[in-house]
């Protein structure tokens, strides 16, 4: 396929217009097979894909699949960490156990209302091709800047400057690791981020749903008296527990 095939849904790029880079993303991703690919998309170089693309194609996989990573151990953690709350409390009477658990609980929850440690990403259509949901995400997410606490004066200065240097670094340090790499390599990196990403962007997309049933189910026991809610506690953790979502990864680490 060459490069300056113009992909469905885009528009014709004249001769005299240089292709820009999400015109290659979307060349080289929209042409990854739709057969044979159960467990989701696959990713197939074009045969006059060039080392430049292969290159800047795995270095955005690269810089999604970290954009995701942070969030996603955030929301992993604290549902593991319910978990064996849930299982430590068992030891306490009746009175402490409602104490911890409620602890336990409203600590999960939490996590919905900092908007800031989390990244709002859309599920996947029903209609939608994978294909096309991965590259959707990947331009999302590249559009999207990464959100700071809400802090005023002296403080919002720092946090907007602090940390550039450093993820400036990492940049260049995958850029030339990628680089040196050989293009056959690249082909199968590409291949290995590309499955990944969809596996741990549809991972996280079931892990927020279970922390924002868990938030609405804790907001609306809170004017209870403790006995029924109480039983209402211990019933919205283990439906948490219990949930495929969390079942997907209870058996990794804690990070």
């Amino acid at each position: 396929m060459s490069l300056s095939t113009p992909v469905v849904g885009l528009s014709p790029q004249s001769p005299s217009k240089r292709i820009k880079p999400k015109d290659v993303m979307l060349n080289i991703l929209m042409s990854m097979t739709k057969e044979g690919a159960s467990d989701g998309p696959q990713f197939v170089a074009p045969a006059k894909t060039s080392r430049d693309t292969l290159i800047t194609t795995a270095y955005r996989l690269h810089r999604t699949r970290w954009r995701i990573l942070e969030p996603y151990r955030r929301l992993k953690n604290a549902l593991k960490k319910l978990q064996e709350d849930y299982l430590k409390s068992k030891e306490a009477n009746a009175l402490m156990r409602y104490v911890k658990l409620g602890q336990s609980v409203r600590e999960v929850a939490m996590l919905e209302k900092q908007y800031w440690k989390l990244l709002n990403i859309p599920a996947q259509e029903g209609t939608e091709d994978a294909n096309c949901y991965v590259v959707k995400i990947i331009e999302l997410l590249e559009d999207t800047p990464t959100q700071l606490p809400p802090t005023r004066g002296i403080g919002a200065l720092l946090q907007s400057t602090i940390g550039k240097p450093a993820e400036a670094n990492v940049d260049t340090v995958l850029h030339d690791s990628l680089k040196a790499r050989k293009s056959e390599d690249l082909v199968k990196e590409c291949e290995g981020l590309y499955a990944q990403l969809y596996r741990l962007t549809k991972k996280y997309l079931g892990l927020r749903r279970l922390i924002k049933e868990l938030h609405d189910k804790y907001e609306a026991t809170r004017m209870f008296p403790i006995v029924p809610r109480y039983a209402m506690l211990k019933k919205m953790i283990k439906a948490t527990l219990r949930a495929p979502e969390f079942a997907d990864i209870c058996h990794e680490q804690t990070e």
